[in-house]
């Protein structure tokens, strides 16, 4: 459903037969000059007709918010020419452009803004990416963090239908290979940074039953089941011999966390900046 509001008149384009046949009723009953022919319906401006009229344009502006999923505005639509039209099928397709730029490693994606609900599905399409909402310029800035979303990216702006919509993405390709080439080549100069720092710990990591390759996540559970497992509380009642070894181990395995935790949150640093 496309609605098209000019001075004199107010145009409803669907490809509806359900939509076409309830609205086309409507206006033979509520409205007394009008003309109509196959597909087709016109209905003047009467002013004895202004409370059909205005409750009319109420159903229309509920009709096409629940059909396009965006909101529309027709102040002074009373007082147009209503034209209903039946399209066919695939002949009204709406087309959106967007426009795309490369900044290192984000994506800026820049739509008109009667067309700014089409970010809401770009932030679901990229589910679990940071994203930044610029409502005053109509720009989405998403960023990019791991080669997969690269792969989802390129899928998205390759293809040209999204919804029931046309997407134009307008980007220059070399742009494109330049930003894929940068990123992959930056995402492995980390990949060796960071294997080259966690290597210089590898021990404190083998002391807490992990490898260099290990998340926070994983070092930070292991930590958790060794210091419980080691702590001297629970060994109270054996030798002292055992209860010092017990205390040794508990020491080393507080002490190998809390060398990794600045190493994770320098990690953490380097990869925002990433």
């Amino acid at each position: 459903m496309q609605i098209n509001n000019t001075l004199e008149s107010l145009s409803i384009l669907t490809d509806s037969d359900e939509i076409f046949k309830t609205l086309s009723q409507m206006i033979d009953k509520n409205f007394s000059k009008t003309l109509s022919s196959k597909g087709k319906m016109i209905s003047f401006y009467q002013e004895s007709e202004m409370p059909q009229r205005k409750y009319f344009f109420k159903f229309i502006k509920r009709l096409y918010e629940r059909e396009n999923n965006e909101s529309i505005e027709i102040k002074f639509a009373e007082y147009k020419t209503i034209k209903l039209n039946y399209i066919q099928q695939n002949a009204m397709t709406k087309v959106i452009k967007a426009d795309i730029e490369f900044s290192k490693n984000e994506v800026i994606f820049t739509i008109n803004k009667q067309d700014k609900l089409f970010f809401s599905y770009i932030i679901k399409s990229f589910d679990g990416c940071e994203y930044k909402l610029n409502q005053n310029q109509n720009k989405l800035h998403i960023k990019i963090k791991n080669n997969s979303q690269i792969q989802m990216l390129e899928k998205f702006i390759l293809a040209k239908q999204h919804l029931k919509f046309m997407i134009d993405f307008c980007y220059k390709k070399d742009e494109f290979e330049n930003f894929k080439k940068n990123y992959n080549s930056s995402f492995e100069k980390f990949s060796a940074r960071l294997s080259a720092l966690n290597s210089l710990f590898e021990d404190k990591f083998r002391l807490l039953g992990c490898s260099i390759e290990s998340s926070f996540e994983t070092v930070r559970e292991s930590y958790l089941c060794l210091v419980k497992a080691y702590h001297p509380d629970r060994h109270m009642a054996k030798s002292q011999n055992v209860r010092d070894a017990y205390r040794l181990k508990f020491e080393q395995i507080q002490n190998a966390y809390e060398t990794l935790k600045p190493l994770f949150k320098e990690q953490e640093r380097y990869a925002a900046g990433f």
